[in-house]
């Protein structure tokens, strides 16, 4: 078997492993209208359950980083795939009671976050050399965006053939078929993971990753690289919550039927990683040269889309606000797909890859921890003109993350400038 088919099966199943890790923790954003049916809870409360899942994520990703750098990845990967199987089949059983949902939510920031996010990063970052990065993100983020799709219309399926006449059969039996493809992942990680997936890394590479020490974890929160690659993982993340609101917005002020727009919202939250993924990533190797440079353009891409809803008048064409739910999906995975493989760019060393992920994404996931709560209360208590104030925050969000970029793109730069001058002593 070659070296780039084993990278790409690497990659697939790595893919398939992160996408239905997210599945269940993220599903009001196609499920949203269902699972207040199903859970009987109010807004705020179903908000309240990511703030509580970013919680902690949040408390977990500096020792993760640290576990992701000192260990292999392939370990870690599959105790927290085979670990969220598990709280999918808890769920089942206890999703009507509110105080399970939010241990479980819990429960799902160690499998979810801890060690295998930065661990999950790691790994996909040594498939490939530092030319390759941009391109061996966008690629994953496809896989992972296919897998996401497909366990999300599998769901939806047997939410519209089963619920039809029972909405709680319905929900579990979606809520049993996430646990069982969760299970096959993390046999496909086992299978098809190498002890070591090392095939970007250089010998020098590999002795760094074995010196790692706490010095060295220490000094990563003095890097600004990792500093502006937390504030795009905020920004996106900020923007991510914002879209999950798109879809009650839709049928609530919009029109649109609840069906259509879980359907949209999905295809949106998964299926447009097909395309903003790989799009972002041939970008910034093949077109910009630069990752700091296609995140700019990513970020405009958000300000403008979701800027776009701000004026859409109540009744419009359902064909219209499809496209328009779609362009924000490509606009966020434009900036997801690539945020981590700025590391390279920024000047940040493979042996503290997995630490530096851990800091970006403890800064960077913040918002979940107040976003979808303080955006569940501005429904509660305004109405449809909640929306608007989601809306607006979202734009606000994309204009500092074009700050950001613009910035990074200077910080590069800087770093390109001083390696040169290095090399010619």
């Amino acid at each position: 078997m070659s070296k780039n088919t084993k990278r790409f099966l690497l990659l697939l199943a790595l893919g398939i492993a992160y996408g239905f890790m997210y599945v269940m923790p993220y599903m009001k954003s196609s499920f949203y209208d269902q699972m207040i049916a199903a859970m009987g809870c109010t807004n705020a409360q179903l908000g309240s359950l990511m703030t509580y899942y970013a919680v902690a994520c949040t408390v977990s990703y500096l020792p993760g980083g640290w576990i992701g750098d000192k260990f292999s990845p392939k370990p870690v990967l599959l105790v927290s795939i085979f670990g969220q199987a598990a709280l999918s089949f808890l769920f089942m059983f206890t999703y009507q009671s509110y105080t399970m949902a939010v241990i479980i939510w819990l429960l799902m920031g160690l499998t979810g976050g801890f060690a295998f996010w930065p661990a999950m990063m790691k790994g996909i970052r040594m498939t490939g050399s530092v030319e390759e990065q941009g391109r061996i993100y966008g690629i994953f983020e496809a896989l992972n965006g296919l897998a996401s799709l497909l366990l999300s219309f599998i769901m939806i399926g047997i939410m519209a053939v089963v619920s039809s006449a029972d909405l709680v059969k319905g929900f579990k039996d979606a809520l049993l078929c996430m646990g069982l493809l969760s299970l096959v992942s993390g046999v496909l990680v086992m299978l098809l993971m190498p002890k070591d997936a090392e095939f970007g890394a250089n010998v020098d590479q590999k002795a760094e990753r074995q010196s790692f020490n706490m010095k060295d974890y220490i000094s990563a929160f003095k890097i600004p690289g990792i500093w502006v690659m937390a504030i795009l993982v905020w920004c996106y993340v900020t923007i991510s919550a914002v879209a999950s609101y798109l879809t009650p917005y839709s049928t609530n002020v919009l029109g649109m039927s609840a069906v259509t727009a879980a359907s949209i919202g999905t295809l949106r939250t998964y299926g447009c990683r097909l395309i903003g993924g790989p799009l972002g990533g041939v970008l910034a190797d093949n077109v910009f040269k630069s990752v700091s440079k296609e995140q700019v353009l990513g970020q405009l891409a958000c300000l403008v889309s979701l800027g776009l809803f701000l004026v859409l008048p109540s009744g419009t064409s359902s064909y219209l606000l499809a496209v328009l739910l779609l362009l924000v999906g490509v606009a966020m995975f434009l900036c997801k797909g690539t945020y981590f493989s700025i590391q390279a760019e920024l000047g940040i060393s493979t042996k503290i890859s997995a630490t530096a992920v851990a800091i970006a994404t403890l800064i960077g996931y913040l918002p979940d921890m107040f976003v979808h709560t303080m955006f569940g209360n501005w429904i509660d208590a305004y109405g449809n003109a909640g929306y608007t104030r989601i809306i607006v925050y979202g734009v606000l969000t994309a204009v500092l993350g074009t700050l950001a970029a613009i910035f990074a793109i200077f910080q590069a730069r800087k770093i390109a400038n001083r390696s040169a001058a290095k090399a010619e002593i």
